[in-house]
């Protein structure tokens, strides 16, 4: 059986799926530069990887990739690639669905736009989205930037995804498109504005970033992030029936472009990403909010000692020089500012949330590390 809108998620399907997206769903390409930055090769040897959690068995750096899931893996430090792998029929021309991922690059363009003077952070969402449902009265795009607008939003409604264009519409579907389905949004709100991880949220985001610039989010990308940064590949990024970006997980990106976002950030921003945004995403979040959401389980021991979720990053502590994002089935990008290493990982895991998987790789970054700097 051949993988469809029906089953594309669902394994063995999503092995193929997730690197042939534009097969199954509508997309905008993502432009890359007509010169690309080429990526320096410096191989390191990772025959010392051990990684060990819980009563599991010790892995090496092989059996982690295996274990995982694993469809691509690029390590790279000092900006060079130090390990590269792809398994279940990627290569490194592969578009892979990045997922939740997709955020990042999200806020990243907010906080290039931001720092243009073309998007007021402080405003409230009104201002560019004036038809945004009325749970987003008097919230601005900081919040929504950093999933503390209140909204409990469920991320994994029929209505939802196929409004996104993720899933066939029934018919009885009372949204139809993305945008109808953020102006009827109905949802239990924490009033006290915690962090709360809803989709639909950074969804609204994508809206918002083309309400303020009268572009779409996949010419955004490309004008602001990957020409700039030199992609060696063009981007896409998955769209409902009237052309609207999937902002909360539908870019798809070869796993080496991945990690030259990554280093876009070890580098401090190279005059394309502002400096002082990088610094507000490493050490502006509230370790407060986070620990009192429902990630901070999933990430005790292995993140570090007070992360924080900022501007649709992860941070792993406010003193600390390390970001992460995340995407479910296993998608995950680990920056180290201070010792410039970067991770970049797509996978096919068998369900879209996989706790101790997730964690293992969170961990792995740390054994990546130490090898590195050993």
């Amino acid at each position: 059986m051949a993988a469809t809108l029906d089953n594309w998620r669902t394994p063995p399907h999503n092995i193929w799926a997730f690197q042939n997206v534009d097969q199954l769903i509508p997309t905008h390409t993502i432009p890359k530069p007509n010169s690309p930055s080429p990526l320096k090769s410096n191989p390191k040897s990772f025959d010392s990887f051990s990684i060990q959690q819980g009563d599991s068995p010790k892995l090496d750096l092989s059996a982690f990739l295996s274990h995982t899931n694993t469809d691509g893996f690029v390590v790279l430090h000092k900006g060079e690639v130090a390990y590269e792998y792809y398994g279940n029929g990627n290569t490194v021309a592969s578009k892979h669905i990045m997922m939740s991922m997709t955020k990042s690059l999200t806020g990243v363009v907010a906080g290039i736009l931001s720092s243009r003077g073309e998007l007021d952070l402080k405003a409230q969402v009104k201002k560019y989205v004036p038809s945004a449902s009325h749970l987003y009265n008097n919230v601005t795009v900081q919040e929504v930037l950093d999933m503390r607008t209140g909204v409990k939003a469920d991320d994994n409604t029929h209505e939802y995804r196929a409004a996104a264009g993720w899933n066939p519409l029934r018919g009885d579907e009372e949204a139809k498109t993305l945008h109808a389905f953020i102006e009827k949004l109905e949802a239990e709100v924490d009033e006290e504005r915690g962090f709360n991880y809803s989709s639909v949220n950074t969804d609204l985001l994508g809206w918002i970033v083309e309400a303020a610039t009268g572009k779409k989010l996949a010419e955004l990308i490309g004008e602001l992030l990957w020409k700039p940064m030199g992609a060696e590949s063009e981007a896409l990024i998955t769209v409902d029936s009237q052309g609207s970006a999937r902002a909360a997980g539908g870019a798809c990106a070869t796993v080496r472009d991945i990690a030259r976002v990554g280093q876009l950030i070890a580098d401090g921003g190279r005059d394309i990403v502002p400096k002082a945004w990088i610094d507000d995403m490493l050490h502006n979040g509230s370790p407060e909010a986070w620990a009192n959401g429902s990630f901070a389980a999933f990430f005790q021991g292995v993140l570090g000692s007070a992360p924080a979720y900022r501007d649709c990053w992860i941070s792993a502590g406010v003193k600390g020089e390390v970001v992460m994002a995340l995407g479910i089935f296993g998608q995950q990008l680990m920056v180290d500012v201070e010792n410039d290493i970067v991770m970049a990982k797509t996978s096919s895991m068998e369900a879209p949330i996989q706790v101790p998987k997730t964690r293992l790789q969170t961990a792995a970054f740390q054994e990546v590390k130490r090898v590195l700097l050993a």
